[in-house]
Parts: C-alpha cells; sequence; structure tokens
C-alpha cells in the first residue's frame, strides 16, 4: 500500500511507518535530500557517488559495504540507488537478507544461495535465457547433496530423474532454491544438515554462482547492458555480531571473489572492533551513512548556530505530514530529542500522535511528545548495563572521536551512541545524555 500524507492524526501511522521507501512514485512524494545534514558535503550523495563507480569501473567488480545505524535510513538510499540503476538499464538485484533469510541465523553459504537465487530470478523476470548445461550444473549440485536430495528434490510434486538429465528448465530450478529457501528459513533441524553438507563445498556453489554470472553477462553484452550484474544485499547489518563476524572475517574473501557489483550493508557496532581492519582488506573503502547532526562538533566545541540538521528533520516530517498536527513547540522537542535518529522520531510521532487520539484531539501536544520520549528513554536505557556508563560519562565529557572498544561497540549496537559525520565523530543520544544528567549528577557544562 502506497503512503499517503497526513493531514489527520488518524494518517500518522501510516505517514510515520517505519518502512522504507521503496517505490519510485514514494521516493517522489516522500524523499528529502539529507546528504549535507549527514556529512557536511552536499556532493557526498550516496547514490550518484555508487553510480559513478559502478561507470567507471571498466571490468573490475566493485565489493563494498554500506555501514549506518539500524533505522537510519540505508534501505532507502538503497532503493534510490537500485531505481537509479534500473534507469542506466544496469541487471541489477535487490536481496533483503532480514526477510528471505533467517536473520537470527545466517551463515555465510545462505549467503551465497541467496545470491545464485537473487541471479536467477532476475534473469527470469528480464526473459533473459540461461543455458541448459548452466541450469544442469546447479540442480546437479544440489542433487548431489543427500539432504537436500532428500528433504526437496525427491519430493512428489517435482520428482527429480537422473538430474534432470532429459532437460532441465528454469522452473525447475526456481522451484527447488524456493524449496531450499524455505528450509533454510522454517526447519531448524533440516537447515543444519544442510549446513553441514554445502559448507565443505561452498567453492562448487561458488562455481555455480560464477557460471551463472558468465552467462548473464554474454547476453548483457548483446543487448547492450552495462556488462556485470549488480546486486544489493540488504539485512545483514541487522544479524547477530557473532555471525556477521563469521561471515564478513572469515568469508570476506569470498564476497571479494565474486564477478559482480556487489553491495552489502554491515553492522556499524562492528567497525569499533579490531576485527574490522580485517575485513577491510578484502571490503576496502566503505560507503557510509551517518546520523543527520542536530549539533556540529568542531575541534572541541559545539559550531554555534548550526540549524542544518534540525531544518532537515523538519523537512523530512513535513513531507509526510502536515506541521499543523503539531502544537507550538512540539516537533522540535521531538526532533531535539531524538539526535537525528529518522526511526526514533518516527516511533515517537507515531506514539504521540495515538495518545493526542485517545484524548480525542486534533493535534500532538508537549505532553503527548513528553510522555513518547519517556518510553522510548526507557527502551533505550534499559539495553546496556551500568558498566558501560564511564564510557558514556567520557564521550559526554568531550571525547567525541572514539576508538573501538567493546563498549563502544555494545553501546552502538543499542543505539545509545550514535555516529555523525562518518568520521568516527560519535556522541550519546539526547535521551542517554538526558538520564546520565539526571541520573549520574553530572554537570552541565
Amino acid at each position: 500500500m502506497e503512503q499517503t500524507r497526513a493531514t489527520q492524526l488518524v494518517q500518522m501511522q501510516d505517514a510515520f511507518s517505519p518502512s522504507p521507501l521503496h517505490t519510485e512514485e514514494e521516493l517522489r512524494n516522500f524523499y528529502y535530500e539529507t546528504t549535507e545534514a549527514r556529512t557536511g558535503d552536499k556532493y557526498s550523495d550516496f547514490v550518484d557517488s555508487m553510480v559513478i563507480q559502478a561507470e567507471d569501473s571498466g571490468n573490475s567488480a566493485l565489493h563494498k559495504l554500506f555501514i549506518g545505524h539500524a533505522g537510519s535510513g540505508k534501505t532507502t538510499e538503497l532503493f534510490r540507488l537500485y531505481h537509479k540503476l534500473k534507469e542506466k538499464n544496469y541487471f541489477v538485484c535487490f536481496g533483503r537478507c532480514d526477510i528471505d533469510l533467517d536473520s537470527g541465523d545466517v551463515e555465510y553459504t545462505e549467503v551465497l544461495f541467496y545470491i545464485l537465487d537473487l541471479l536467477i530470478r532476475e534473469a527470469k523476470e528480464k526473459d533473459i535465457e540461461i543455458k541448459e548445461n548452466v541450469l544442469s550444473d546447479i540442480v546437479a549440485y544440489w542433487t548431489s547433496i543427500q539432504e537436500v536430495n532428500a528433504t526437496v528434490c525427491q519430493q512428489k510434486e517435482m520428482e527429480v530423474e537422473g538430474g534432470f538429465s532429459a532437460g532441465v528448465k528454469l522452473k525447475n530450478v526456481l522451484e527447488i532454491m524456493a524449496k531450499i529457501k524455505g528450509i533454510l528459513k522454517s526447519s531448524e533441524e533440516t537447515k543444519r544438515q544442510i549446513r553441514q553438507s554445502i559448507s565443505p563445498r561452498s567453492s562448487e556453489l561458488m562455481a555455480r554462482i560464477r557460471e551463472v554470472i558468465d552467462n548473464l553477462e554474454e547476453e548483457l553484452q548483446c543487448r547492450n547492458y552495462p556488462k556485470m550484474p549488480f546486486i544489493i544485499l540488504d539485512g545483514l547489518d541487522k544479524i547477530p555480531l557473532e555471525q556477521a563476524r563469521k561471515i564478513f572475517k572469515k568469508n570476506g574473501s569470498k564476497f571479494a571473489e565474486l564477478p559482480i557489483h556487489l553491495l552489502v550493508t554491515f553492522p556499524i557496532a562492528l567497525t569499533y572492533t579490531e576485527e574490522y581492519r580485517n575485513i577491510q582488506i578484502w571490503l576496502p573503502n566503505p560507503e557510509k551513512l551517518p546520523m543527520i547532526k542536530l549539533k556540529n562538533w568542531v575541534k572541541d566545541h559545539y559550531e554555534s548556530g548550526y540549524t542544518e540538521g534540525t531544518e532537515t528533520m523538519r523537512r523530512i516530517v513535513e513531507k509526510r505530514a502536515d506541521l499543523g498536527l503539531f502544537e507550538n513547540g512540539v516537533l522540535d522537542l521531538l526532533i531535539s530529542q531524538t539526535g537525528g535518529y529518522i526511526r526514533d522520531l518516527f516511533r515517537c510521532i507515531g506514539k504521540a500522535a495515538i495518545r493526542a487520539r485517545v484524548r480525542r484531539a486534533d493535534t500532538i501536544s508537549i505532553e503527548d511528545a513528553e510522555l513518547a520520549l519517556n518510553l522510548l528513554e526507557s527502551d533505550i536505557n534499559g539495553c546496556y548495563s551500568s558498566d558501560l556508563i564511564p564510557a558514556m560519562k567520557d564521550i559526554y565529557e568531550g571525547h567525541k572521536h572514539v576508538n573501538s572498544s567493546e563498549e563502544i561497540t555494545k553501546l552502538m549496537q543499542v543505539g545509545a551512541v550514535l555516529e555523525y559525520n562518518g568520521t568516527r565523530w560519535c556522541d550519546l543520544h539526547p535521551l542517554v545524555e538526558k538520564w546520565l544528567l539526571e541520573h549520574q549528577k553530572l554537570g552541565a557544562g
């Protein structure tokens, strides 16, 4: 369902849904440019930069991480990129790992499988032929894995006879892939068995992916498409950190071997660990989407008169709702207390709007906003332990450019500490700072 701009409180939940803008119409109607408020440089737009890099890459594949806080707007930016690449006639696939895979339990081989699945499905969508020998090799790979053959391929409705030697159809391969994807997401025991079988044979899976890519590149050249396919993988920033460590640290080199453009979301908390240096060997020069900064830290103080971030947040809200739905001072309060974090701002607007409707009011009051902020403050401050308070005090007292540490990693993960400018300048979430001032008796100066 397409979003609509709210002119009444009853429309606020839809207008401020946490769902990303994904259609071209939604982007036209609701997207507001945030580049300068995030980075301080209006010429550092993520989408334009990625398109230029792809066009200039020649025969070299881009393999890049896309880094930012969960809820900062990464998925919306990725959909902007997706539509821009389609305009330029790229063979581009968009994968939502957090939706299509079990994001609470995912391993590298499942990501590889998903890449293969995306390529095949996009080929079908674009009516691009995949040669029968390539399809046969894919089926042969799956049927040679006993657990897959037993649970997927030999089911009555799609029996595999002689590995489809009599003629493999794209439809057959898609059916197998769909069933495997379903198992990987729903059946823990079978998933474990399949993992154990696939893991030592991941090089064969890589070979099948390369075959498909080679096939696609031949066809794309004939159609005057840009030669190299482009895959966008969203959602891997949401997986548990230990799994992310295994996927990216142990297998980052495998990503770098794929002869395609590949952009993958990455947990921002892991950039504050020692492992990140090793990951960058294989996936260098990451793209970043920092928070919208409401204050600008210059050397050892906040720059006076800085309003770019606040105005940007107001324009984002105005794109989605009539500002007359907020009483005087309400929107400014919500913006200032959510620290340029779009997800938190939208969440608070939604909760405040519900309270206003319970009051049978037509506008959101200061009290509605304060109660919504109190709920958010409780949620954030309930996600970290007291042993992290010294690290938070250091940031409050002016140590904004933080180093890698276990403490910062944990605070980043729960949104208690936010990164701005993309330069490892961090600050406390305003509601965390408020709690520290109230309960730790810190000085306000």
